[in-house]
């Protein structure tokens, strides 16, 4: 029987893969914006970013399996991250937006829990992104390329064919950068720098959907 299966397996090596689409909406928080006075007119306000919106769609496919409770993936994905805050100028208000979106490259870990349908998940994304900051008339953009660390859990539904599941994470970057300070409006120059050095968003909640097949 397996003489059989092996040629149909490399024939149709595809479908014979284990595949698996996910689609998440993250909640992400923005780094905090340091509160100094620009040339004695405007000032920063203190705070994060209020949390964003976004989505993240994700496409996997087994590498590795040992035996029915560790499996090892690789993925690629498509993101968009965008979160909002505000600049205070004397007695106005400016918006400020921060938007990041781009493609990943991930590894993921699966270690499931034997009779359960419950999965504990480690992985590492590779981020290259598109970093945008408009904040009082000013823009920066700049591209990006970050390592997150992922740590999450999904519960599989029982079916036979394909197996829908539910799934949930923490994500945050491998490092984070010191903010920079503004003493004046010169400042603002490298402050814009700093944000695309990894000044954009501290850490992700993310809820979603899955389907393995």
């Amino acid at each position: 029987m397996r003489l059989v299966v092996l040629p149909l397996c490399l024939a149709g090596l595809p479908l014979c893969a284990q595949w698996d689409l996910r689609l998440e909406l993250p909640h992400p928080t923005g780094q905090s914006l340091p509160q100094t006075l620009i040339s004695g007119t405007g000032n920063l306000v203190a705070g994060d970013f209020h949390t964003g919106r976004g989505y993240i769609a994700t496409v996997s496919r087994r590498i590795l399996q040992v035996g029915p409770l560790l499996k090892l993936e690789g993925g690629l994905e498509y993101s968009q991250f965008t979160a909002g805050g505000n600049l205070a100028n004397g007695t106005a208000s400016q918006g400020a937006n921060l938007k990041q979106q781009g493609v990943g490259v991930a590894l993921n870990v699966q270690l499931w829990v034997p009779f359960t349908g419950l999965a504990g998940e480690f992985g590492l994304i590779q981020r290259f992104q598109r970093y945008t900051l408009d904040t009082a008339g000013a823009s920066n953009a700049k591209d990006l390329s970050r390592t997150w660390l992922r740590v999450g859990a999904r519960w599989r539904v029982p079916a036979v064919v394909v197996h829908p599941y539910v799934v949930a994470s923490y994500q945050q970057p491998v490092t984070n950068d010191n903010p920079v300070k503004l003493n004046g409006a010169a400042d603002l120059a490298a402050y814009f720098t700093a944000q695309g050095s990894g000044q954009e968003f501290q850490r992700l909640w993310t809820f979603g959907v899955g389907v393995a097949y």
